[in-house]
């Protein structure tokens, strides 16, 4: 099964970048939103929603299967793809 996998970057980021990469080099199928580049008031109602799971509002953040992953964790988001294997 193909996990789904859905992240949120800055456009400006080098580890999201990085993650964005990776993900293409593992032919891993991705949603992705750039946060910075979304309209101002959508911004602020993401982040006052993040808060709660990551207090620092640090990028990227990966959610595999319902589960997140915060920073450009790399072990750990192979692992949770299945590609550690």
């Amino acid at each position: 099964m193909t996990p789904l996998v859905r992240i949120f970057t800055l456009s400006t980021c080098v580890h999201c970048q990085a993650l964005k990469d990776m993900l293409a080099q593992h032919a891993i199928t991705f949603e992705c939103t750039d946060i910075d580049l979304m309209p101002k008031e959508q911004r602020r109602q993401f982040l006052n929603e993040i808060v709660v799971y990551n207090p620092q509002k640090t990028f990227p953040i990966v959610i595999v299967n319902g589960k997140a992953i915060v920073g450009y964790r790399q072990d750990l988001i192979k692992r949770e793809l299945g590609l550690d294997r």
